[in-house]
């Protein structure tokens, strides 16, 4: 199954994970928190929509089989105040915009990287949607 295949499946995912995040199976969280990534980078995760669930989206990568990707992220998640991102997104943005000009080289250097193995989390990403079933609607 294709992406354009699951497009039904995901936009239910979606709906579910901004109403009721909990209501989501294990392996639904997966494509959740790892589907923005491929689509927006790093970076966006942080400012945007993401980091809300930042914890499961490292394990996600890490059961995907990506744990250097994880463990970059771990580094920015050091940054922010409490050693994680605040799930509040202005909280999260406040403390980025504290210290984002001082670790814009270590900020670059994890989305560069991210994004030379995007198509490798990508391909991961819908052998787990085919192998759990996640993808029919």
């Amino acid at each position: 199954m294709t992406r354009e295949e699951a497009q039904a499946a995901w936009e239910k995912i979606v709906d579910t994970g901004f109403s009721d995040y909990d209501q989501l199976s294990h392996d639904q969280k997966i494509w959740f928190n790892i589907e923005p990534l491929t689509t927006g980078g790093i970076i966006d995760h942080y400012i945007n929509h993401g980091a809300e669930h930042n914890q499961d989206t490292l394990e996600a990568l890490e059961l995907l089989g990506f744990p250097d990707i994880a463990e970059q992220m771990g580094r920015i998640n050091k940054l922010f105040t409490n050693g994680q991102p605040p799930e509040d997104i202005m909280e999260r943005n406040e403390d980025w915009n504290t210290w984002c000009d001082e670790h814009e080289g270590l900020l670059d250097e994890v989305d560069d990287n991210f994004w030379a193995r995007c198509a490798d989390v990508e391909n991961a990403l819908i052998e787990h949607i085919n192998r759990t079933g996640i993808g029919v609607d």
